[in-house]
């Protein structure tokens, strides 16, 4: 019973998580957009690494749900295992913010 119940609710669960995923991604800034900037350099092609969790060269399913669960319970600030579009605005806003410093902190180390 379990089992059936957990393959019933997985392709919902998938999808939920793949649609935040989408929404963030669409609010984020590009990974063109950020590494174009000469001090972003270091960070091309890190996620992929940051995704592929045993780095052998691909992503699994489970690698790919991993991180967008750790995605999902950062956004759930309430722990109700629900994401609202208030949680998600928030989470987006500070992820921008948090980018934001980094790059000032790039900037400066290198005026120095």
């Amino acid at each position: 019973m379990k089992k059936v119940l957990s393959q019933n609710l997985f392709p919902a669960i998938f999808t939920y998580i793949a649609l935040i995923a989408i929404y963030l991604g669409s609010m984020s800034p590009s990974f063109a957009e950020v590494n174009n900037d000469k001090n972003c350099g270091h960070h091309k092609g890190k996620m992929f690494e940051r995704i592929d969790t045993n780095a052998d060269g691909v992503i699994t399913l489970e690698e790919a749900l991993a991180k967008a669960e750790k995605r999902f319970i950062k956004m759930d600030t309430d722990g109700d295992g629900k994401v609202t579009k208030e949680e998600a605005k928030n989470h987006h806003v500070a992820m921008r913010e948090k980018y934001k410093e980094h790059h000032e902190k790039q900037e400066d180390k290198n005026q120095e």
